[in-house]
């Protein structure tokens, strides 16, 4: 069983409010009549509540019917809690950006799957849920910013996190070989959101759009740069993606293969930039 599905076993990290809440509630709560249609096998489905232990449906009002607990707000208890709502979040995001231009095409939606397919390498059952959860979040009412703030809110002050959303949601435009416009617009305004600075949002483009001094772009700096300004922002960026430390802040392990591939973007700017000015 994969990550996703064991996280839906245990019914982690679901009732937490908001757009993310109310997206994960949806699916889950899809999940739960399915299952329980089935009968014994899917009995178990659901959360237990921290407080009694009682069993909870997660479609409920959020509130344990046992002893009136409230459970929308409760805070991410652990690592594999803030895995999941990154993955929740990532499938939200993209479903609304799919949807920026006012239609979900087919094209957009293999797309993605292609992405999650090849490049994070999910498992069958896992896609299927990271499937359902980019179709529950593009019928969803709340817009990409709601989605955004609250992911934002969640996983704290980690900047690394958050632009490492940010280098997944241009991979996903990117799968189909185009960079849409209205893909463009809804990127910046998510980084906007997620307060990434304009120099770290072209970090990133970089690596997809080519441009004129695209290994300093990469870098994050100009190329008038200092060879010790050079040196700095090499290392400061070696720092921020080491694999461990990513992993540590909640992104999960399906994703660090593209942050390794990212480092090798850097190492290859810098690269570069040493033979330029023979470091």
């Amino acid at each position: 069983m994969g990550f996703l599905g064991k996280a839906i076993g245990v019914g982690f990290g679901f009732m937490i409010g908001g757009p993310i809440g109310a997206i994960m509630g949806g699916f889950l709560g899809n999940m739960f009549d399915n299952a329980a249609e089935r009968g014994p096998a899917g009995a178990g489905l659901g959360m237990r509540c921290p407080h009694c232990g009682h069993h909870i449906k997660p479609t409920m009002d959020g509130h344990c019917p046992a002893c009136g607990m409230d459970l929308t707000n409760q805070p991410l208890q652990n690592n594999s809690d803030r895995q999941f709502v990154f993955y929740v979040s990532m499938a939200s995001l993209a479903a609304k950006m799919a949807k920026a231009d006012g239609v979900v095409t087919a094209d957009e939606i293999r797309a993605f799957d292609t992405f999650i397919r090849t490049e994070l390498h999910i498992s069958s059952e896992d896609r299927k849920i990271i499937a359902g959860l980019f179709n529950q979040a593009k019928n969803t009412q709340d817009d990409a910013a709601a989605v955004a703030r609250q992911f934002k809110n969640l996983m704290g002050n980690q900047p690394q996190v958050l632009q490492m959303m940010i280098h997944l949601l241009f991979r996903i435009a990117m799968a189909d070989g185009k960079f849409h416009p209205a893909e463009e617009q809804f990127i910046l305004q998510v980084s906007q959101i997620f307060g990434i600075s304009q120099t770290a949002y072209e970090q990133i483009k970089a690596l997809f759009i080519k441009k004129n001094d695209q290994a300093y772009t990469i870098l994050g700096i100009s190329s008038k740069a200092s060879d010790d300004q050079v040196k700095a922002a090499y290392k400061k960026l070696v720092l921020e993606y080491h694999p461990d430390k990513l992993m540590a802040k909640g992104v999960p392990e399906d994703f660090i293969k593209i942050a390794n591939e990212k480092m090798a973007e850097i190492n290859s700017a810098y690269d570069q930039i040493s033979k330029e000015r023979g470091l």
